[in-house]
């Protein structure tokens, strides 16, 4: 069974490598877009946004999803009037949705509830 970063990357036919970067700005929500590249000079801002992305990468199933979606909420970093308030970071129900699409069209139905 593959991982999701290995569905991801045969989806958009990219390098592993650019998972990461891929997925982060497909799943910014709309009005953190045009200031993202900005924040991103700032690492310590954008990591909760890439350790969930990159966490999310190794999952084989949903309800793996639900805990790591659980930790990103409740990630240090991911607090502030930019990120919580703004929503300036990653939207977590777009990447979900991106997750159970790709989940359900590259696993077999028997590999997760």
């Amino acid at each position: 069974m593959k991982t999701f970063r290995e569905l991801y990357c045969e989806q958009r036919q990219i390098a592993h490598d650019r998972y990461e970067a891929d997925l982060v700005r497909r799943c910014l929500h709309w009005r953190a877009r045009p200031f993202y590249w900005l924040l991103g000079m700032n690492r310590e801002y954008t990591s909760p946004d890439y350790d969930f992305v990159r966490s999310v990468g190794e999952l084989r199933s949903r309800r793996q999803f639900r805990d790591e979606a659980a930790e990103y909420f409740y990630h240090t970093g991911n607090v502030g009037f930019l990120r919580k308030v703004l929503r300036l970071r990653v939207s977590s129900r777009r990447l979900q949705a991106i997750f159970d699409e790709l989940i359900a069209s590259g696993n077999s139905p028997e590999a997760y509830p």
